[in-house]
């Protein structure tokens, strides 16, 4: 007997394909698992490969009082241990140094330079695996506390950490000799200035002026109180400790101040002095200052004015030049 389509279940219906039937169109868990299984079987994505490491780059920088040292890519300075050897090259700064002195990596390619020999750069592998720059030998480091492109706050901490210089040697602090072998004397001496030609400095490179409100002859100060803030008589310290370098000592001389006894130097009678605003060895910002104050020739006279440092009304506390008792 021929059952009649209507009488089988909606449960018992099989499709052509072979599928299930669920309620609402959907279909029976078997579809979904096959789906799923094919799913599976699709080949994974083939993950990126990474981006090729940057080289890192040496350069070279001029910073105040050190002269030349190396830098990193981002204008860091760089730094040399005391503790490490450069023959063999080794590095003994890890875990809690090498935070607060992390080595400068060296990746794969080829460590660029600009102002560096580049057959005194190398690498050294260093405990850990990781393979660090080397500049004459010496595994280079950057400071933690160096905030910005210039800092050299890590030269000299702990009498073993220096700022490299181009060779890989130390960067030192020009001068440091010569200052402490004269101290306490007065050194007097002529350097070479590009726009004002010969002009006096002490010891230290603190360019020398005179004032056209000073007399030679006699030789007399008129700079007192706040003139003579700004402009620090340079004093002289006897000629036992009188130390010349391109002076005629027939020009040296020193007079007696009437407000506090203290000698000051004199070239050819007129008084000598610095000037406050002089930040640096051979900083000249004084000359010309109110038209009365002037770099000073080994000679005594004023130094041939150019327009550099140029200040007229510019002096501390106001300008114009400073008169007696510290007029304007």
């Amino acid at each position: 007997m021929k059952i009649p389509r209507w009488a089988i279940p909606a449960a018992a219906a099989v499709t052509a394909s072979g599928l299930v039937l669920a309620a609402c169109g959907q279909e029976s868990p078997g579809r979904q698992q096959n789906a799923g299984a094919r799913a599976q079987a699709a080949p994974p994505a083939k993950p990126s490969a990474p981006p090729a490491p940057e080289p890192t780059t040496l350069g070279v920088a001029n910073v105040t009082r050190l002269g030349k040292v190396v830098t990193d890519d981002a204008g860091r300075t760089l730094y040399r241990f005391d503790n490490d050897t450069a023959r063999p090259p080794a590095s003994t700064c890890a875990d809690a140094c090498a935070k607060a002195w992390p080595p400068v990596s060296a990746s794969e390619a080829a460590t660029r330079v600009n102002g560096v020999d580049p057959s005194l750069v190398g690498k050294v592998r260093r405990a850990d695996g990781t393979w660090q720059v080397t500049l004459g030998g010496w595994p280079l480091y950057r400071y933690a506390k160096d905030g910005a492109p210039g800092d050299i706050k890590g030269q000299g901490v702990g009498k073993a950490w220096y700022a490299a210089s181009p060779t890989g040697m130390k960067a030192l602090a020009k001068r440091t000799e010569t200052v402490d072998r004269w101290k306490g004397w007065t050194v007097v001496k002529t350097q070479n200035d590009p726009k004002l030609g010969l002009i006096l400095t002490d010891g230290k490179g603190r360019t020398l002026y005179r004032f056209d409100k000073d007399t030679p002859k006699p030789p007399t100060t008129t700079c007192f109180s706040a003139c003579k803030k700004a402009w620090p008589p340079a004093v002289f310290k006897g000629w036992k400790k009188l130390r010349l370098e391109g002076v005629d000592r027939k020009r040296v001389d020193f007079i007696e101040r009437k407000d506090d006894g203290k000698c000051q130097l004199t070239i050819n009678g007129w008084p000598m002095y610095y000037y406050e605003k002089d930040e640096r060895p051979g900083d000249v910002k004084g000359q010309g200052v109110g038209g009365v104050w002037w770099a000073t020739t080994p000679t005594g006279t004023r130094a041939a004015n150019t327009g550099t440092g140029m200040g007229m009304g510019t002096g501390s506390g106001g300008g114009g030049g400073y008169g007696s008792g510290g007029g304007y």
